[in-house]
């Protein structure tokens, strides 16, 4: 058997340049991220302590300063009342309400209008079929919905001016899911 030779240790081998310039030019590259850290971090104690001013004198502005008067008092009043009524609109099932319009109508019908009231919790649509056989069937479609309770039809005409003669509707639905 022959003897193994390991040598980890070169002899004679030029100094590796390349090396030795990747390793100044990562030496560079740190101190200048060092400078630009300290630079930041002196901009962030300079802005925190004009934070820090700003909101002692609006402290002290909030102590000093008099009460809001009755006029403002009532105005604020009126913004929390509207905000309130906003939000309790937003909360309405609205996606469900349009959905189920929508998906109830076909290619007989034609929506012109529909007028929700959420208070009373009634929607009204208004609208124009080609007959009285999709007019019934609309509103059939519409009572099976989980969105409507009762569906009544408010009035109805034909259209004599138009030559194909549709019949325009109004219709007046329960609209479930919203407290009156």
């Amino acid at each position: 058997m022959r003897a193994l030779r390991l040598d980890y240790q070169r002899s004679n081998t030029p100094v590796p340049w390349l090396g030795w310039g990747l390793l100044l030019a990562a030496l560079a590259v740190m101190l200048l991220i060092g400078l630009h850290y300290r630079a930041i971090n002196q901009q962030a104690a300079y802005w925190e302590s004009r934070l820090d001013r700003a909101e002692r004198l609006s402290s002290r502005r909030r102590t000093v300063s008099h009460p809001l008067t009755e006029q403002a008092a009532q105005a604020q009043m009126l913004e929390v009342v509207q905000a309130n009524q906003v939000v309790r609109q937003l909360s309405h099932p609205w996606n469900a309400l349009f959905r189920a319009v929508e998906e109830s109508g076909g290619e007989r019908i034609a929506l012109l209008s529909l007028e929700p009231d959420p208070h009373k919790g009634t929607v009204m649509i208004g609208g124009e079929a080609k007959d009285l056989d999709a007019l019934l069937k609309f509103v059939r479609q519409l009572t099976s919905r989980e969105v409507f309770g009762n569906v009544f039809l408010q009035n109805h005409e034909i259209q004599q001016a138009d030559p194909q003669k549709p019949l325009r509707f109004s219709l007046l639905a329960e609209w479930t899911g919203v407290a009156p």
